[in-house]
């Protein structure tokens, strides 16, 4: 027989553990609710609510297990939620990296044929060759590193539309993300963002009012203007003129590459006086090389090292994205108001969230190999855990007789006794 009943049953009450450390101090249909979500989303693999009403189980027409699971969604109130995010966060910052290195990224729902959901805004699909348009929602998301396997979990992720009543602008959800972060992390972080973040508001918020509290590392767009030498130039031209003298490898593109790295010292225009510091990055293209704008310090070659690999840790974001989509079907949302939409998006964070933490034990808990081996993937070490050890508990799950109701301590109705006389 290729499954035991004591690994079921120890994934089950690792769920449950899980789940009670996450409701701490909800009430009970709360507790329960999020039980439910959590054991159906594993056991499902997907965001549609029919699918975790059937990993469910229940005794009862599969219909009012969805309009249960419905109802809670809609009426998760604000401070039910904030108490388990305060919970998930108390979990997940004491396995965060010493470095503190926050990764921010957006990506996006694309609904190409929906109609009926709440405040549709048009996206840019990021997946298409020719970066088509169409319905869906835009996800902001702010994630850190873990301590052993540098694993991306998330700290912040918000759905939201252009259209609904109260949006600023996307940068300004950008912020909100930043300072949530900084609300669970007083210390020190060094921010990482992609080119999209190239903009004169995120440096001023990070320079001025933040008042260089934290370090940030920001690829820059092939048209900024910067300061060199006191003189306006293109960071292209600047990026030519230099050398590349310090040489590193790195793990890029499922392979083992040597680039060429040169630094030196920059201003930029709306931030006249203060001193930045310019990486250019030659090797990982043929076309161009990878510019970097930072206001780390750069006092030798091991700094200037570790500035290119906590960049080049945020391809580790877009995994993340991607597992999200592709294990959970995370696109296929189907809830319509935008906030059932944001309840289950920040369920699924911390389901994934679970999972990143067994991640970090992959070597040390006997559970965690035996969901890997269940898993029967094609090949051994991985650079990601996550889609090995969802996909085991997928497996040890499917055969289970019961959902999680066993483990729930619900108190049944008792026969209703009605007053004899006896004559």
């Amino acid at each position: 027989m290729s499954y035991f009943t004591t690994d079921l049953y120890e994934t089950k009450r690792e769920i449950v553990n899980f789940s009670n450390k996450l409701s701490d101090s909800l009430d009970k249909p709360a507790a329960k609710f999020v039980m439910d979500m959590m054991f159906g989303l594993a056991r499902s693999q997907s965001v549609l609510l029919s699918d975790i009403a059937r990993a469910l189980d229940e005794n009862i027409k599969l219909n009012y297990t969805i309009d249960r699971l419905s109802n809670h969604l809609a009426q998760f109130d604000d401070e039910a939620m904030n108490q388990m995010k305060s919970n998930y966060n108390d979990m997940v910052i004491k396995h965060l990296s010493e470095d503190r290195i926050i990764l921010l990224d957006n990506s996006e729902i694309i609904k190409k044929y929906g109609r009926k959901f709440e405040d549709l805004c048009m996206v840019r699909d990021a997946s298409s060759l020719k970066d088509d348009i169409y319905p869906g929602y835009h996800v902001c998301e702010a994630t850190a590193l873990t301590q052993d396997q540098h694993h991306p979990i998330s700290l912040y992720s918000h759905i939201y539309s252009t259209e609904s009543e109260g949006f600023r602008s996307m940068n300004d959800e950008t912020i909100k993300s930043i300072k949530y972060v900084k609300s669970l992390i007083p210390e020190r972080c060094t921010f990482v963002c992609d080119r999209g973040y190239d903009a004169n508001v995120f440096y001023d918020y990070f320079i001025d009012e933040n008042h260089n509290a934290d370090d940030f590392i920001i690829r820059l767009k092939e048209n900024r203007t910067l300061l060199f030498k006191g003189k306006p130039k293109k960071v292209g031209e600047i990026a030519k003129r230099r050398k590349g003298k310090i040489k590193m490898n790195m793990y890029f593109s499922k392979e083992d590459s040597e680039v060429y790295v040169s630094h030196t010292r920059v201003e930029l225009p709306s931030q006249k006086g203060r001193i930045l510091n310019l990486v250019i990055v030659y090797g990982l293209s043929e076309e161009k090389p990878m510019m970097l704008l930072t206001n780390r310090e750069i006092r030798n070659k091991r700094d200037v090292h570790k500035i290119v690999r906590a960049y080049m840790s945020r391809w580790r974001i877009e995994e993340k994205f991607r597992f999200k989509k592709n294990q959970y079907g995370f696109e296929n949302i189907r809830v319509r108001t935008m906030k059932s939409i944001n309840v289950l998006n920040t369920i699924l964070m911390m389901h994934i969230g679970h999972i990143t933490l067994l991640a970090e034990k992959v070597d040390k808990k006997l559970l965690v190999i035996k969901m890997i081996e269940r898993s029967k993937s094609l090949k051994g070490k991985r650079y990601y855990w996550c889609y090995q050890i969802s996909k085991g508990i997928q497996e040890i799950l499917k055969y289970a007789q019961k959902g999680i109701k066993e483990f729930q301590n619900i108190r049944e109705k008792q026969e209703y006794r009605q007053l004899q006389l006896k004559l």
